[in-house]
C-alpha cells in the first residue's frame, strides 16, 4: 500500500579510507555514507566515482587493511545492525569475503557514543566497540599458522581452514571493560601483545586514560599500571597513536596536548598551544608521525609538527593552516592532497600548498545534509523543495529541483529584450528585437562573440521572422521579404510580400501573408508553386513531408493542408486555451509514429499522433492534453525532443514509447535556438543558445534528468522556514548562529527571524530576537483576514531543560518586503510548534495544545490574542499538522493523537470551539515529525529511523483496500477510536521533516501506479517521496521486491526486507509491513534478461507474479518518472 524512492539520495559522508583497493601503487578514496560505499579513483582531474555498491544497513565504521599475502588492501565495514564484514575489489566491483552478524553483547546497553573501530598496527587484530562495558576483539589470521592460533582457534570454535587467506576473520572475542562511557580508543604500535589506549569519562564527568593489553586466549584485558593518567583535560577528545620507533600517543585537549611516551621512565609532556579548540579529526601525513592534519568544530585546519630526538619526542608545535568543510573525517592522500568527509558541509578534496593560500580546495562533493526543514512549491510542471540545509558555518537555504540541467559555457550581457534566436552554422547568432535585428558572430563554446554590422543583405531595421539554411545558402525572413543569401559569393535573391509568419524546410519555404490572409509556397529559386487563401491571418506553421499544419488568429482549431497543392483535408476538434501559437512536429525517442504539437495561448500544450495510414485524408490520432503553465507555449525542435517554453521551461520526449516531461532549470527563455557542432555527432555536444533577462547564454543540456541545487549561503544554520502564500517568492526563517567570545572563550548563541527574497536570492530583513531567546517554531497564513508570519520562542535557562516562558509572534510583511511586529505574547513554556487551521491559530506549548485566535482590537486597532481551547499531550507536542478540521499531535514519547476542532455546544462564549480527540495510537514512540494527509490516513517519523503509517479506525475508508485487522486489548469502545499502523519501513536515516503534497496544484510527475502523497526529508540529507500504491499493484509490488531480495544482496549479504524491517528498542519486525522500497526495485531495469526472468517467475523460493517480464518492466519504468 505504501511506496517510497529518493528524490536526493543521502549525501552526508560519514567515513573514509584511502588504500590500494582495485590495483597494486594504485590507490583509491573510499567514502561510506549512510548505506552505501563508493569507491573513487584519484587521477590527475580530480576524484572520479569508480564504483558504488548498497549496503541493506547503517555503515558505522570503515577500515582498510592489507592481508599479509595479498598485493592489494581489503575494507572491513561495520553496521548499527552489528553486522561487519570484509569486500575486496575484483572485476570492478566490491565482493564479500566473509561476514560475522551479531556482534553485539545483549546483556550490555547499546553504547551513547559512536560506534568505534580500529586495526592493530601490525594487523593481529580489529577492536569493535558497540556496548558499554564491553569490547569485541577480532584476530586476524596471520602469515604463518603458529600453535597459538591454533590455539586461538580452538579456543573460539573457529572453521577457518588451515589455507584460509591470510586477512580471514576469526570469530570474535568479548572483552569486558570497567570503563562504560569511551570517548576514544586507540592500538598502540611496537608491543609484544595487542595494547590499546582509553580515554572515557566517569560519572562525575571526569576524564581518564586507561592502558589495557588484549589477552587473547583468555578473553580478558589487563591493565597495565602506571602506563595511564586520570583527571586529564576536560576537553579531551582524541586520541592520536603514533607509529614506531616513537610509539607512545598523545592527547588532544582544548588548549593542550599531551604526550604519554611507551618507555616506563618518561613522564607525560605536555605543551600549550593557542586555543580552546574542540578537535573532531586528524590524519597522518608521514609514515614516521612526523606531521599530523588537525581539524576543529569550526572547520579550522591546524598542521601538528613534532620534533624527535633519537626517536623520542622532544617537542611539538601547533599552527592553524587554513580553512575547511567541518570535518566528520579526514584523509591524507599523498603529496599534498588530502580529504575532508563532513555532516554538515559538502566533503572536499583539498590540497595544502607552500604558498597562500596553503589549504586550496580542488574538488567539492555536494552535501545537503542535515536538512532540518523544507517547504514544497509546487509550479506548473515543476516542485521545487525549498529546505533549510547544513549547519553552522555551512547553513544554507537551498531550493532543490529535479529536472534537466544545462551547463552554461558563456553568456553575453546586456543583451537586451530578444524576442527571436536564430544560430547558422557554428559562428553565427541572429538575434531580433521588437523593431531590430542583429548578427553575432564568434566562437559559442568561449563565448569569444562580436557584434557584425557590415552584411549589407540583412536590413537591421527590422525583426526577423525567421532563420534557416535552404540548401547551401541562408534564409533570411522579415515582414517584407524572403532573402535567399549565398554568404560566400555576397548574392541575394529575394522575394517581397507582406509577411506574418513562416516555416522553412530542406526544398521548400511556406510563407503567410498579414493582409491577405494567404499562404504560399516557395521552391529554392523563390518562385511561388503553390498559393491558398485562409479565413483568418495566420499564427503558426509547421509541416511535414505529406501535410501542412496552420494555425490562425481566428481559430481555435488547426487547419490541415495537402503539402502538394495546399489544399484543405482536414482540421482538428476545436482545442481549449485560446488559439494556436506555436506548431512543432518531430519524431520524438522511442516513439513509433511522428507527433504533432500544439502550443496553445493560455499555456496548454495538445499532442497528436500522425499516422500513414491517415495522413492523406488529414485525420490525427489519439489527442492528448497537458498544461505546462498559465503562459502562452512557445516549441523548439530539439534533436528527437522538444523544447516547450510557457511559465516554466520544459523538455518533452519519447520514453518507452510514451511522451514525458521533464523541468529545465534555466531561467525562463525568451527564445532559444539549437546549434549542432560540425564536428560532433550526439546531442549533447550541440550548444543551446537562448535568451533571458536581457542575457544571451551558450550552454551544453544535459544527457539525462538529475537533481539541481540553488544555494543561498546564509553561514548559520536554518533551523525552521515558511513561504507566503500569496508571495511564493518571499521566504520566512529562523536561523541559529555560534560565535565564539574572545574575550572569555564563552559561545554565543543567538536566533533571529529572517525574510528572504527567493526572486533575487537575498535576505531582505533580519529581526533578533532576546538574549536566550531561541525560535522553535514558523508558520504563516491569513489571521484576520491578512497573510501574517508566526513565529513561536522560548528562554533557554541554566537550571531548567524545559522552557518555562516562551512568546508567541506575528509580523506583518511591508510593500517593501520588511519584517514589523505587530503582536508579542507571553506563554508559559516553548513554542515547539504552530499551525494555521480554518483561521485559527494553534500552538504547541510544551505539553498544551491551544487553540487561538488572532484579531484587531476594535479599541486600539492592535493585533490581540484570544485562546479559545486546549489539549493536554502525555510528555510534550513536538508537532502539529491540520487537514481540514482535523489536528494531529505528535508526541515526544507517546506517538500521535489525531483530534478534531468542533463548535462548542455550550452556551458559555468563553469557549466557542472544542477539541475532540478522535482517535490515538497507544503504543509509545518517540516522534521527530508528523503529517495528515487526510482524516483517514497520517504518517509518522520516530526517532530511530523508521516510518509509519497511521489508519483512523473510526473514518470509514472507501479505498477498498483490506486492512489487517487489529489485535487490540483495549475494549471495543477504544478499538473503534485507534489509529492503527498499516505500514511501515525502516528508513536508516533520522527523518526530520514531513510535508504533505497538495494535489490541487499541478504536479510535475505522474504515475498509473503510484499516486505521490507526501514528501520527507533526513539528517543525512535525503529526501524522498511517498507514494500510495493503486490496489491492483500492491500485491504485484510487494512481491516483485520480496522476490528480488532472494536474489540481489548488497555489499555483506545483507537482507533489503531485513533492513526495512521496522526495528527500535521495543519492537522488531521481519520484513517492511505493507512497503516497498523504489530504490530497489528500480535495480531490476539493471538487471540481464534472464535475472529478470527468474525473478518474474519466482525462482529461488519466491511468487509467480502472473506477469511477463516486459510488462513488470514497462511498470517499474513508470515508477522511474516519479523522480
Amino acid at each position: 500500500m505504501s511506496y517510497t524512492v529518493s528524490i536526493h539520495k543521502q549525501s552526508s559522508v560519514r567515513h573514509s579510507a584511502c588504500a590500494e583497493l582495485t590495483a597494486p601503487g594504485v590507490y583509491s578514496l573510499i567514502l561510506a555514507r549512510t548505506a552505501s560505499i563508493d569507491v573513487y579513483a584519484i587521477q590527475s582531474s580530480g576524484l572520479v566515482l569508480q564504483h558504488s555498491t548498497p549496503v541493506n544497513g547503517t555503515v558505522s565504521s570503515l577500515l582498510s587493511f592489507k592481508p599479509t599475502n595479498s598485493h592489494v588492501s581489503w575494507l572491513f565495514v561495520t553496521t548499527e545492525e552489528h553486522v561487519c564484514f570484509t569486500l575486496s575489489y575484483k572485476d570492478g566491483k566490491l565482493v564479500t569475503e566473509q561476514v560475522l552478524r551479531d556482534l553485539d553483547d545483549r546483556l550490555m546497553p547499546e553504547t551513547d557514543m559512536e560506534h568505534l573501530g580500529i586495526i592493530d598496527p601490525d594487523s593481529r587484530g580489529i577492536l569493535l566497540h558497540f556496548n558499554k562495558g564491553s569490547l569485541t576483539y577480532i584476530s586476524l589470521v596471520p602469515v604463518s599458522k603458529s600453535r597459538s592460533s591454533k590455539s586461538l582457534s580452538a579456543k573460539s570454535n573457529s572453521r577457518v581452514s588451515s589455507n584460509a587467506i591470510t586477512g580471514t576473520l576469526y570469530p570474535p572475542i568479548k572483552l569486558p571493560i570497567e570503563e562504560l562511557i569511551i570517548i576514544s580508543i586507540i592500538f598502540l604500535a611496537n608491543t609484544e601483545k595487542p595494547a590499546i589506549a582509553v580515554l572515557y569519562r566517569d560519572g562525575q564527568h571526569a576524564k581518564h586514560i586507561k592502558v589495557y593489553e588484549i589477552i587473547v586466549l583468555e578473553g580478558r584485558l589487563e591493565e597495565i599500571k602506571g602506563s595511564g593518567m586520570r583527571n586529564v583535560d576536560q576537553g579531551a577528545t582524541r586520541l592520536i597513536a603514533l607509529p614506531s620507533p616513537a610509539g607512545g600517543f598523545l592527547l588532544l585537549g582544548e588548549q593542550i596536548i599531551t604526550y604519554y611516551s611507551s618507555a616506563e621512565d618518561v613522564r607525560p609532556k605536555k605543551i600549550p598551544f593557542e586555543g580552546p579548540t574542540i578537535f573532531c579529526a586528524y590524519a597522518r601525513i608521514d609514515e614516521n608521525g612526523q606531521r599530523y592534519l588537525l581539524g576543529d568544530e569550526s572547520g579550522h585546519l591546524f598542521m601538528l609538527q613534532l620534533e624527535f630526538n633519537s626517536d623520542k619526542v622532544e617537542s611539538w608545535k601547533v599552527n592553524k593552516i587554513g580553512e575547511t568543510s567541518i570535518p566528520t573525517t579526514l584523509t591524507y592522500i599523498d603529496s599534498g592532497f588530502f580529504f575532508v568527509t563532513s555532516h554538515f558541509s559538502p566533503s572536499t578534496l583539498f590540497f595544502l600548498s607552500a604558498e597562500a593560500p596553503h589549504v586550496q580546495t580542488l574538488q567539492i562533493i555536494p552535501n545537503l545534509a542535515p536538512i532540518t526543514d523544507f517547504q514544497i512549491v509546487s509550479r506548473e510542471n515543476s516542485t521545487d523543495i525549498v529546505a533549510c540545509s547544513g549547519a553552522f558555518k555551512s547553513g544554507a537555504l537551498r531550493i532543490v529541483r529535479s529536472g534537466v540541467g544545462v551547463d552554461i559555457l558563456a553568456e553575453l550581457a546586456e543583451a537586451g529584450d530578444v524576442t527571436g534566436l536564430w544560430t547558422v552554422g557554428n559562428s553565427i547568432v541572429v538575434v531580433s528585437y521588437i523593431e531590430r535585428t542583429a548578427i553575432l558572430k564568434g566562437n559559442f563554446e568561449t563565448g569569444d562573440i562580436e557584434d557584425v554590422s557590415d552584411w549589407n543583405f540583412i536590413d537591421y531595421g527590422q525583426p526577423t521572422i525567421s532563420v534557416g539554411v535552404f540548401g547551401e545558402k541562408m534564409v533570411h525572413i522579415n515582414k517584407t521579404a524572403v532573402k535567399l543569401i549565398d554568404i560566400e559569393n555576397n548574392t541575394v535573391r529575394s522575394y517581397e510580400n507582406t509577411i506574418s509568419a513562416a516555416y522553412i524546410a530542406e526544398d521548400y519555404i511556406i510563407i503567410s501573408t498579414s493582409l491577405s490572409n494567404e499562404i504560399h509556397m516557395l521552391d529554392n529559386s523563390l518562385k511561388v508553386l503553390h498559393s491558398a487563401s485562409l479565413p483568418n491571418e495566420v499564427s503558426c506553421i509547421t509541416a511535414t513531408s505529406e501535410l501542412c499544419f496552420v494555425g490562425q488568429w481566428g481559430s481555435s482549431k488547426v487547419l490541415i493542408l495537402n503539402r502538394y497543392g495546399l489544399q484543405k483535408v482536414g482540421e482538428t476538434e476545436t482545442l481549449l486555451g485560446g488559439i494556436p501559437r506555436s506548431l512543432q512536429v518531430t519524431k520524438l525517442e522511442s516513439m513509433p509514429k511522428e507527433t504533432l504539437f500544439v502550443g496553445m495561448a493560455d499555456g496548454t500544450l495538445y499532442t497528436f499522433r500522425i499516422d500513414q495510414d491517415t495522413v492523406k485524408s488529414g485525420e490525427l490520432l489519439d489527442r492528448k492534453s497537458m498544461l505546462l503553465g498559465t503562459q502562452p507555449v512557445s516549441l523548439y525542435k530539439m534533436n528527437n525532443a522538444i523544447f516547450a517554453v510557457s511559465s516554466h521551461p520544459t523538455m518533452i520526449y519519447g520514453h518507452s514509447e510514451k511522451i514525458a516531461l521533464s523541468t529545465v532549470n534555466v531561467p525562463i527563455p525568451t527564445a532559444l535556438s539549437l546549434c549542432h557542432i560540425a564536428d560532433n555527432t550526439t546531442e549533447s555536444d550541440d550548444i543551446l543558445v537562448f535568451a533571458s533577462e536581457n542575457k544571451i547564454y551558450f550552454g551544453i543540456i544535459d544527457s539525462i534528468m538529475s537533481t539541481h541545487v540553488q544555494t543561498l549561503e546564509l553561514h548559520e544554520t536554518a533551523r525552521r522556514l515558511t513561504i507566503l502564500s500569496s508571495l511564493t517568492s518571499l521566504v520566512g526563517l529562523i536561523s541559529l548562529k555560534t560565535e565564539l567570545d574572545t574575550y572569555n572563550n564563552n559561545e554565543i548563541v543567538s536566533c533571529s527571524v529572517k525574510l528572504v527574497d527567493m526572486s533575487i536570492f537575498e535576505i531582505s530583513d533580519t529581526f533578533c530576537l532576546d538574549e536566550n531567546e531561541m525560535a522553535e517554531s514558523i508558520t504563516s497564513g491569513k489571521l484576520d483576514g491578512s497573510e501574517y508570519i508566526v513565529v513561536g520562542t522560548g528562554y533557554i535557562s541554566d537550571e531548567k531543560e524545559e522552557y518555562e516562558n516562551g512568546r508567541i509572534l506575528v509580523f506583518e510583511v511591508t510593500a517593501d518586503k520588511k519584517l514589523s511586529l505587530l503582536l508579542s505574547s507571553s506563554v508559559n513554556g516553548g513554542v515547539y510548534a504552530l499551525e494555521i487551521l480554518e483561521d485559527k491559530l494553534v500552538s504547541a506549548v510544551n505539553s498544551l495544545v491551544r487553540m487561538s485566535r488572532i484579531f484587531t482590537d476594535p479599541n486600539n486597532g492592535h493585533l490581540s490574542i484570544k485562546h479559545h481551547c486546549g489539549f493536554r499531550s502525555p510528555t510534550i507536542a513536538i508537532s502539529l499538522s491540520g487537514y481540514k478540521n482535523y489536528l494531529l499531535v505528535g508526541d515526544l514519547m507517546k506517538s500521535v493523537t489525531l483530534l478534531k476542532i468542533n463548535k462548542s455546544d455550550s452556551s458559555s462564549k468563553s469557549e466557542e470551539y472544542i477539541f475532540e480527540e478522535v482517535s490515538r495510537h497507544f503504543e509509545p514512540m518517540w516522534m521527530t515529525d508528523i503529517e495528515i494527509i487526510d482524516e483517514s490516513t497520517s504518517i509518522g517519523a520516530e526517532a530511530e529511523g523508521n516510518i509509519v503509517v497511521f489508519h483512523n479506525t473510526a473514518v470509514e475508508d472507501n479505498d477498498g483496500q483490506e486492512r489487517e485487522t487489529s489485535h487490540s486489548f483495549l475494549s471495543h469502545e477504544y478499538d473503534q477510536s485507534l489509529l492503527e499502523i498499516v505500514s511501515s519501513m525502516k528508513v536508516g536515516e533520522v527523518v526530520n521533516k514531513i510535508r504533505r503534497v497538495k494535489h490541487s496544484a499541478n504536479m510535475s510527475f505522474s504515475s498509473q501506479t503510484v499516486t505521490p502523497q507526501a514528501y520527507f526529508a533526513t539528517r543525512d540529507g535525503g529526501i524522498y517521496l511517498y507514494g500510495k500504491i493503486r490496489q491492483e499493484f500492491v500485491d504485484t509490488l510487494i512481491n516483485l521486491q520480496s522476490n528480488m531480495s532472494k536474489v540481489l544482496n548488497s555489499a555483506g549479504n545483507m537482507s533489503l526486507l531485513e533492513h526495512r524491517a521496522f526495528s527500535n528498542v521495543r519492537r522488531r519486525l521481519y520484513e517492511p509491513l505493507r512497503f516497498v522500497d523504489g530504490d530497489f526495485i528500480e535495480q531490476f531495469l539493471e538487471l540481464s534478461v534472464e535475472e529478470r526472468q527468474l525473478i518474474v517467475e519466482g525462482n529461488n523460493g519466491g511468487i509467480n507474479l502472473g506477469f511477463g517480464v516486459d510488462q513488470i518492466t514497462e511498470v517499474i519504468e513508470d515508477l522511474k518518472r516519479l523522480h
